[in-house]
């Protein structure tokens, strides 16, 4: 995958930066610097329940000022 030049509102500090769980919460800038870089049609998985069904994105939810929540659904 190359590097594309993109216009962002904010360029990310930490491009591309691969993060794991914490007990700090997820920000957006989180998310921007691990996919700075990712073309459009890149896909994103949210695995699966512990029995196997796949977690699919719903929506994404106001729950504050500064709370943005992302909603998913178990698929059958």
């Amino acid at each position: 995958m190359s590097k594309k030049s993109y216009s962002t509102i904010q360029m990310p500090k930490r491009p591309g930066e691969m993060i794991s769980g914490t007990s700090y919460p997820l920000t957006v800038g989180d998310l921007r610097n691990a996919i700075a870089y990712l073309d459009d049609d890149v896909e994103i998985d949210f695995g699966s329940t512990l029995d196997g069904s796949p977690l699919r994105f719903y929506r994404f939810k106001w729950r504050g000022e500064m709370l943005l929540q992302m909603e998913l659904n178990e698929e059958d």
